[in-house]
């Protein structure tokens, strides 16, 4: 008959096993789908809400803080239909705990957009197929982002993430960049011209 203390010690090598692998188990990410509007001044989010009260809407600040802004048509969604929520201003709700669907809509400018969140978010920010970021001089996408081509634009996408930034820009700004960038190499063309003669004039 096995001995009650090997008893104790099996069981207990087996709670340290099942905590080991519960530690080990990656904890999944909320998503959070950002769609920029044609004219690139605004967007339409849908974020995923889990075990939650209340949610802030905000931005990142300065130096990387949470910032409120001003959120409209708020609309909060369960398995049962849109739920009632109350609100503090436009950039803050509360509503019963548990899990749901939030969208709303939000104001950007000067052709970015950042998004700063309390939890790690699978974030994918579509933009039509007016806008491009993948110019490193015009454009630029935030650590952790990768950029796709979709139907009607682009898609990036950041993975368990807590901040996810991009720039964009539109076809009128990479022409005249274009456009600026053969005038410098004409000026360097005809300045390097000009010392080769000089040069060939002093030598002679």
């Amino acid at each position: 008959m096995q001995s009650p203390h090997r008893d104790r010690r099996y069981i207990a090598c087996i709670a340290l096993c099942l905590a080991a692998l519960i530690l080990a188990a990656p904890v999944s990410a909320l998503d959070a789908v950002f769609t920029v509007y044609e004219n690139g001044t605004g967007y339409s989010a849908v974020i995923e809400v889990v075990d939650a009260e209340e949610y802030r809407f905000t931005e990142p600040g300065l130096l990387g803080e949470a910032v409120p802004i001003q959120a409209r048509d708020i609309r909060l969604i369960d398995g049962s239909g849109e739920i009632v929520f109350s609100g503090d201003g436009e950039s803050r709700i509360t509503f019963p705990k548990g899990d749901y669907q939030l969208f709303y809509e939000g104001t950007l400018s000067g052709n970015s957009f950042a998004a700063v969140f309390s939890d790690p978010h699978n974030v994918t920010v579509y933009l039509p197929a007016a806008y491009d970021v993948r110019n490193p001089f015009l454009g630029y996408v935030s650590q952790g982002g990768k950029t796709g081509v979709v139907e009607d634009g682009l898609a990036i996408t950041w993975e368990k993430t807590r901040y996810a930034d991009l720039r964009y820009y539109d076809e009128t700004r990479e022409i005249i960049l274009h456009a600026f960038g053969m005038i410098w190499i004409m000026v360097m063309v005809i300045l390097l011209f000009g010392y080769y003669t000089m040069r060939v004039s002093t030598k002679e």
